[in-house]
C-alpha cells in the first residue's frame, strides 16, 4: 500500500510517467505536490536561516603549496 502511495505521488509530480529521462527536467517535478515540496523547503530554508546569500571566498589566505619534505 505504501509503494503505491510513493509511486502515485512521483507520477503526480511527473505528468502522469514513472520516469522523466530528459536532461535538466530530471530532478525537478511539476504539479501542484511538486509545488508544495517547493514552498516547504523554502520555509525550511528561511526558518533555519540558510537562505542567506553565500559567503564571498577570499583566495588571498591561500598561498602555493611547498614542496613536501621527505618522510624518511
Amino acid at each position: 500500500m505504501r509503494a503505491e502511495h510513493v509511486i502515485s505521488l512521483i507520477r503526480q509530480m511527473r505528468d502522469g510517467k514513472d520516469n522523466e529521462s530528459n536532461y535538466g527536467t530530471r530532478m525537478s517535478g511539476t504539479g501542484p505536490y511538486a509545488e508544495l515540496l517547493r514552498k516547504r523547503f523554502r520555509l525550511a530554508k528561511r526558518k533555519f536561516g540558510l537562505d542567506a546569500p553565500a559567503v564571498q571566498l577570499q583566495t588571498s589566505n591561500f598561498g602555493v603549496p611547498t614542496v613536501q619534505p621527505s618522510l624518511f
